[in-house]
């Protein structure tokens, strides 16, 4: 990642905002130069800021809002300070998690309200911490060196010197790992012992619980078989109880359904019985025939008077005409003609009876026809000898003729009649036998109704029985087990058979009364036991968890550890090479080396190590090395002490020191606010030459007054302080102007 751009609004004396572009090409150095007091260094102070520095007095100043522009007699002061800092990744670099382009940004406003922003997203101070840390890029190290920075890596306590180089050689993150990891080594301990220490308390109270709950066991025991048992119990009665009310019910629902449908049929065929008794009555039919058979034989009464009366005119004729006639007497006429009018009520007399003898009318209707036809010969009486046709009146003939042919037609209509009387008889036979087929279905189906009534009753008897014994169970239930009473259908369900139950009683009643005489379980002594058991387990699986743990961070720790000391190994004595070749290019000759000064180690798996955060955060405790010593000799000189050195030759040391760290370990960018002011000329221009060689691996921006440094810039920004007390920005850029 390198530096592109630099927003400034508000910042100390930059009231307007202000834009500063950096070089990336070839890395490079871009300078920013300006007279005292113009505000040059605040664009230090804004990297370092906008970096997430907390420390006010490296920011040169005593309150926060001391970086916020205070205003001027021309110029009215900022409400917020506000700079954005943008980050380009680099398209060699091979961490793809880190987005192309970043920009961070941080904003304060007067009433003390504090912003960050990643790419315009809000974020925290650890937010953009972490983020630089992933970029390559210190916060308090050598990305941004200011005014005595450079004199401090000297003066600074061994200890300091080293966490100084351990960051710069990127054992940083590493230590902080570490540190992480010690602290929760700490805090497991602390948790271990406190554990421990409960195991300790609940320990006894728990074996007098158990020594109590097992003198309860075997009331244990037969409970579980009493349950056992009455899960069997009352499932197997209830199923039993459930099959035969079911099966009872649908006897009921049978018998009931049953009586209704005979009693509907019954009502049925009474009402068909109670409209054939409102049809038209019987007689009736009977007594239009009769009065057609009375018709017909008045009419051949009339006939045969009137037949008779020609015929004794004819045989008057005869007789006059032959012998003399002798009539029948008119006594015998008389009693002939009541003989038939007697024979003919008593037909009709047979005829109009309930239930007539067809054949007793067909009997009388033939001996009244033989009296008619002896009646009839009596009165012809018929010469003993023919008689001309001649003497025969044709006139009479004629009219006995006549009254023949209706003696036939009348025979013809009677023999119809009669026939008619044959059928209504039988169609009346039929209606008297529907009729009582009727009557004795109508009986029947009322039988029929009173047998399932009387099947339903007793279904209903042997249903009320079923539910007594329903009720007594679940009052029984009720009484030893009142949860059970929801449960009942999945006992039920679960029952495989209903047999041997009555034998399981006398048991059960056995097991409940052993039960009683041991006496019930105080509940609080069994919750307290099953809480304390809880416990107990729960905290020496905890122990063993934090054993466990214990030792994974003993491994953690000490492969961390392992790593550090060999990266720090290595970053050491390549930083001790470096040195030395850059304290003779600045010296022009002498030795200069760095000593690591080595102390008592603790180990993080001793039981007595120490306890003291900052010791164990410290990345000497691991390795032996507490700090590390700078030895400088300049040519023609013996001494090897910095506290010796001239300050001239101080300034030398650290800047030879500061090129070493940036040649082992490059950063991104580095910040140098005027460190080069102390240097004469001759210097000024071997630090710029070693500028220029780093300047292919690292981003310069030089805050300088040093013509030599100016001379490797590529980009030149001047800074100046205008009339209303702010500062303003002009940009060169040098490599345009080169011929």
């Amino acid at each position: 990642m390198h530096l592109r751009r630099l927003e400034l609004q508000g910042f100390k004396t930059f009231a307007a905002k202000t834009v500063l572009e950096f070089h990336a090409a070839g890395k490079g150095v871009t300078g920013i130069v300006g007279p005292n007091g113009s505000g040059k260094s605040n664009v230090a102070d804004s990297i370092r800021w906008v970096m997430g520095e907390q420390s006010m007095k490296l920011l040169r100043g005593k309150k926060s809002e001391d970086v916020i522009f205070s205003g001027s007699d021309k110029k009215a002061r900022s409400g917020f300070a506000e700079v954005s800092l943008t980050l380009e990744r680099d398209g060699t670099e091979a961490d793809d998690s880190l987005p192309h382009d970043v920009v961070i940004t941080r904003r304060l406003y007067r009433d003390g309200k504090s912003e960050y922003e990643v790419n315009r997203q809000a974020a925290k101070h650890g937010d953009v911490t972490l983020l630089l840390a992933q970029s390559g890029i210190g916060q308090r190290t050598y990305s941004v060196i200011g005014q005595g920075m450079v004199d401090a890596v000297l003066v600074a306590s061994p200890a300091d010197r080293k966490e100084f180089f351990d960051e710069a050689a990127g054992l940083r993150p590493f230590q902080l790992k570490r540190t992480q990891a010690v602290n929760k080594l700490e805090a497991t301990r602390l948790n271990l012992g406190q554990a421990e220490a409960l195991l300790r308390e609940i320990g006894p109270r728990l074996s007098s619980l158990e020594r109590q709950m097992k003198r309860l066991q075997e009331k244990e025991g037969l409970e579980t078989e009493l349950a056992s048992l009455e899960t069997h119990y009352y499932g197997g009665m209830w199923k039993e109880i459930a099959g035969n009310l079911e099966r009872v019910r649908a006897r009921v629902e049978q018998s009931r359904a049953e009586e209704a449908s005979k009693v509907a049929e019954a009502k049925k065929l009474q009402e068909e019985l109670a409209a054939m008794e409102q049809a038209v009555p019987p007689s009736q039919g009977f007594d239009d025939l009769r009065k057609a058979l009375d018709a017909i034989a008045e009419e051949r009464s009339l006939l045969r008077e009137k037949q008779a009366a020609l015929g004794a005119q004819l045989e008057i004729a005869k007789v006059r005409n032959e012998k003399p006639w002798a009539p029948l007497p008119l006594s015998k006429i008389i009693a002939s003609v009541e003989e038939i009018g007697e024979k003919i009520t008593a037909l009709m007399a047979l005829a109009s009876e309930a239930n007539p003898d067809i054949k007793k009318i067909q009997a009388a209707a033939e001996a009244l026809n033989a009296t008619h036809a002896s009646f009839v010969s009596k009165l012809q009486q018929p010469a003993p000898e023919p008689v001309k046709e001649s003497t025969v009146d044709p006139k009479i003939q004629k009219e006995l003729d006549s009254i023949q042919a209706s003696f036939q037609l009348l025979a013809t209509r009677a023999t119809e009649v009669q026939n008619q009387v044959d059928a209504w008889k039988k169609n009346e036979e039929g209606k008297r036998t529907h009729l009582f087929d009727t009557q004795r279905a109508v009986g029947q189906k009322r039988d029929e109704a009173l047998v399932a009534e009387r099947r339903a009753s007793e279904a209903s008897i042997e249903l009320a029985r079923w539910e007594t014994r329903r009720e007594s169970l679940l009052t029984e239930l009720r009484a030893a087990h009142p949860d059970w009473e929801g449960k009942l259908d999945g006992l039920a369900a679960q029952a495989s058979a209903t047999d041997g139950l009555d034998q399981m009683l006398p048991k059960i009643t056995r097991i409940r009364s052993q039960l009683e005489w041991i006496g019930g379980i105080d509940p609080e002594t069994q919750k307290e036991y099953d809480t304390t058991k809880e416990r107990f387990d729960f905290l020496n699986t905890q122990v063993t968890d934090l054993q466990g743990a214990l030792q994974s961070l003993a491994i953690v720790i000490r492969e961390l550890d392992e790593t550090i000391k060999a990266k720090s190994e290595t970053a050491f004595h390549a930083l001790d090479r470096e040195f030395g070749k850059y304290f003779k290019q600045l010296f022009g000759g002498g030795e200069a080396a760095l000593v690591q000064l080595e102390g008592s180690a603790s180990s993080p798996d001793d039981d007595d190590a120490e306890d003291d955060e900052d010791e164990e955060s410290d990345a000497g405790g691991e390795t032996g090395i507490v700090g590390i010593d700078i030895q400088a000799t300049p040519p023609g000189k013996r001494l090897k002490s910095i506290a010796l050195l001239s300050g001239g030759e101080r300034a030398l040391t650290s800047i030879a020191l500061i090129c070493a760290i940036m040649a082992t370990n490059p950063s991104p960018f580095v910040v140098l606010d005027e460190v080069d002011a102390a240097l004469d000329e001759s210097n000024s221009k071997k630090f710029a030459e070693i500028i220029a060689q780093l300047a292919d691996r690292t981003q310069f921006i030089v805050v300088t007054h040093n013509r030599a440094t100016m001379h490797q810039t590529s980009v030149l920004y001047g800074v100046t302080l205008g009339e209303d007390g702010a500062s303003q920005l002009l940009s060169v850029k040098l490599e345009e102007l080169k011929p």
